[in-house]
């Protein structure tokens, strides 16, 4: 038996084990680079592959000319040679490839619902698999894997309902891997990295948005095509070079595995040249041993075996410490999702840029944003950010709806004198803002979540959050739709949904440079039951 044994928490290992070393920035590139696919599919699903920008109609010289889509429809029901229509039309690749215009237009609303159905059922379904599989590793090889394999056989569909249970699958794999590989890399990391890795990850999203159109356009790919070469594929080999990477110890110890998590931790040192003690055991380790002889004494019980912990969705709303900051979250998350949403379709109906111009604008918004949010979640406290975040965004709104009430000529098609410029100018000005403060929130907002939420319950918080924004996604566009055709403004709703957000500040915690929670505050009233059972 050694002499010393240097007794180390959790946090000390992976300090030790080094951090921002090899093994994390290898981590960083693998799940980056799928996060940028990610991206690159989501701004296909939503807006490239459903866009309906312009339609053609046959003259009398039988030349194509545009025209409004009531006109395109008439025409449409009567000529036989309805694909030249289409085809001629500036249409999204998948509305050309099923014919879904006029009466077809269903379509388009089963497949994007589908696609953001499989998001919120993916967050419920995988969240209760990191717990029944007792870690993020397991899940993330096998939700990328599927997610690639899925997105490869798409391509095959012969209809449109068929392709809407591939987009469904295709999501519902993908949120799977986002949740888990995101808690994966902030549990791997420590210090700095823990708090700037999850920008750093949305930002490879962003970059991914800005780039996808240009990669469409240059090599004039259709829908199948990007499907197999631009996601498919990529997703596939990414599969196995996550084989390089390693479960999370601080759900190992929260397991009892600590033979497992000593490995990963001294795995992850070797790959970063770092050396750990000659012999050194965690503290929880240690903790539990001890608990284990007083029980022995105690009760003069000849076998006591180590039981970890069962949790699901319910636990979250068991623990009084846990439930009041998950409401909290749940409502900061979704109206930050919903503004983003709301803020992206204004600057479409204001922009007079052209299509992919204004989707480039939006992405590269987005990113910046993301960006940024990682330097604030290094520097600054959680809760001042996100009210100054809830007031600036509240202001942003309240101008976007009362601005355009200035300018004066609302019937041309173009704006004509000075004063209508100045305010259009203006009002962009204040859209763009308004994005990048939005896009900044939510970078934050998903830092904040992952330090608040315990190691135990990590998975089905933040599962949780995601759930509900996916599913806000079906709702979002009816919303604006609903406002627009009563000619209601939908920033006034936004302006008064970020006022309230901060009535949740007074029930959440200040996380900034505290060590993250392994386990509930309730959880030491427990604890016997936890461990130990005959």
């Amino acid at each position: 038996m050694p002499k010393y044994i240097d007794v180390l928490t959790i946090e000390q290992a992976l300090i030790k084990a080094g951090n921002g070393h090899q093994f994390q920035r290898r981590a960083l590139i693998i799940i980056g680079l799928q996060y940028m696919i990610a991206g690159m599919l989501h701004i296909a699903m939503t807006e490239l592959f459903f866009h309906q920008q312009q339609y053609k109609c046959l003259s009398e010289d039988l030349n194509y000319m545009n025209c409004t889509e009531g006109a395109f429809c008439e025409q449409y029901k009567t000529r036989e040679n309805k694909v030249s229509l289409v085809d001629h039309s500036d249409l999204g690749s998948l509305i050309k490839y099923f014919l879904m215009v006029c009466g077809d237009k269903i379509q388009i609303f089963i497949l994007v619902t589908s696609y953001y159905i499989g998001g919120s059922m993916g967050s419920l379904y995988y969240g209760e698999q990191m717990e029944i599989r007792q870690g993020r590793y397991t899940v993330m090889i096998e939700t990328l894997l599927m997610m690639g394999f899925v997105c490869c056989i798409s391509m095959l569909s012969p209809s449109a309902y068929i392709l809407s249970v591939a987009l469904f699958a295709i999501n519902f794999f993908s949120r799977g891997f986002f949740n888990s590989s995101m808690i994966l890399f902030f549990e791997i990391s420590s210090e700095n990295l823990q708090k700037f890795g999850p920008a750093l990850l949305l930002t490879c999203y962003g970059i991914g948005e800005v780039i996808s159109p240009r990669l469409i356009e240059m090599f004039n790919l259709n829908w199948q095509y990007s499907m197999l070469l631009l996601f498919g594929l990529p997703a596939v080999l990414f599969s196995v070079l996550i084989k390089f990477m390693q479960e999370s110890p601080r759900i190992l110890v929260i397991r009892r595995k600590f033979e497992e998590a000593r490995l990963a931790i001294n795995y992850i040192a070797s790959v970063n040249e770092r050396e750990m003690p000659e012999n050194w055991i965690l503290e929880d380790e240690v903790r539990i041993q001890e608990l284990k002889d007083k029980m022995k004494n105690l009760l003069l019980q000849d076998e006591i075996h180590e039981q970890a912990k069962g949790y699901n969705f319910s636990s979250i709303f068991r623990y009084k410490s846990i439930r009041i900051r998950m409401f909290c979250l749940l409502y900061l998350y979704s109206i930050v999702v919903l503004g983003q949403f709301q803020t992206a379709k204004e600057i479409e109906r204001f922009s007079r840029l052209e299509r992919h111009h204004t989707y480039l604008l939006l992405s590269l918004v987005s990113t910046a944003g993301y960006l940024i949010s990682g330097y604030a979640s290094l520097n600054y406290l959680r809760k001042e950010v996100i009210k100054a975040i809830l007031i600036l965004g509240a202001i942003f709104h309240f101008l976007i709806a009362a601005l355009p009430l200035l300018i004066l000529n609302k019937t041309a098609n173009d704006l004509i004198t000075f004063y209508d410029k100045l305010v259009y100018t203006f009002i962009m000005m204040v859209l763009v803002m308004c994005r990048l403060t939005l896009s900044f929130a939510y970078g934050f907002i998903n830092v904040y979540a992952l330090e608040i939420f315990p190691t135990s319950l990590r998975h089905y918080g933040f599962c949780g959050l995601t759930f509900l924004t996916e599913f806000l996604f079906i709702f979002q566009d009816s919303y604006v739709i609903f406002c627009h055709a009563f000619g209601l403004n939908s920033s006034i709703g936004m302006f008064a949904l970020l006022l309230l957000g901060l009535l949740t500040l007074q029930k959440l915690r200040e996380t900034q440079d505290l060590p993250l929670k392994e386990n509930v505050d309730e959880m030491q009233d427990e604890l016997i039951n936890n461990i130990f059972s005959a």
